[in-house]
C-alpha cells in the first residue's frame, strides 16, 4: 500500500507546481502559434504534432502526481474532492458526490479531465461558485461540473483543452456535453 508520506506529497507538489505547469504553459504558447493565420500548413502540422506530444507528457506527469498523492485506499470521490479543493483554493465549491466504482484507467482519466476543467474555470470563467456532482446511474459514472461564470466554453479551432477533454472521455467510450447555463455546465458519463 502506498502512503502519503510528507516526502511523496512534497514531490507531487513540486511536479504539479513546476513541470506540469511549465508544460501547460508551453501548450498554450503552441496554441497561440497555431492560431497565427500566416503560419504555413506544414508548420501548423509540425506545431500541432509538438502540441500533442506535450499533451502526452502532461498526462504522464499528472499520472505520476496521482500515483504519488494517492493512497491505495482512497476512493475516487475523495480524490476528486481533494483535487478540486487544491485547484480551486479560495473559491466556493459545492459537492454533491457519491462513492462510485471506477477502474484505475477511468479514475486517472476522469481526474485529469476534472483537473483541466477546474483549471479552466479558475483561469477563464470569472466564476465565484463551482458545483461538482458525481453519481452512478444504470452502470455509468456521471461527473457534472458547473460554474456561475461568464459561460461561452465551446470548442474552438486551434484550441485543444476542450477537445482533449472530449477525446479522453471518448477513449473511455463515454460522452461529454458542454452547455451554457448561467455559466458553463459540463456533463460527462463513462
Amino acid at each position: 500500500m502506498a502512503t502519503n508520506t510528507p516526502e511523496r506529497l512534497r514531490i507531487a507538489r513540486e511536479l504539479h507546481d513546476g513541470i506540469a505547469q511549465d508544460l501547460v504553459g508551453l501548450g498554450y504558447q503552441l496554441d497561440l502559434i497555431m492560431a497565427d493565420s500566416k503560419l504555413s500548413e506544414l508548420s501548423r502540422n509540425q506545431v500541432r504534432a509538438s502540441r500533442l506530444h506535450i499533451d502526452s507528457l502532461i498526462i504522464k506527469v499528472r499520472n505520476e502526481i496521482l500515483a504519488l498523492r494517492k493512497d491505495s485506499e482512497d476512493p475516487f470521490h475523495l480524490l476528486l474532492q481533494r483535487y478540486a479543493k487544491e485547484i480551486c483554493a479560495g473559491m466556493e465549491i459545492s459537492f454533491e458526490i457519491e462513492e462510485v466504482a471506477v477502474d484505475a484507467t477511468a479514475q486517472s482519466e476522469l481526474l485529469a479531465v476534472a483537473s483541466e476543467i477546474l483549471r479552466n474555470i479558475v483561469a477563464h470563467s470569472g466564476a465565484t461558485l463551482i458545483l461538482i456532482k458525481l453519481y452512478w446511474v444504470n452502470n455509468h459514472t456521471y461527473l457534472e461540473i458547473s460554474d456561475n461564470g461568464n459561460g461561452g466554453a465551446v470548442m474552438k479551432e486551434n484550441r485543444w483543452g476542450l477537445q482533449g477533454i472530449t477525446e479522453r472521455i471518448q477513449a473511455l467510450n463515454g460522452s461529454c456535453i458542454i452547455e451554457d447555463r448561467d455559466g458553463t455546465h459540463i456533463s460527462i458519463s463513462v
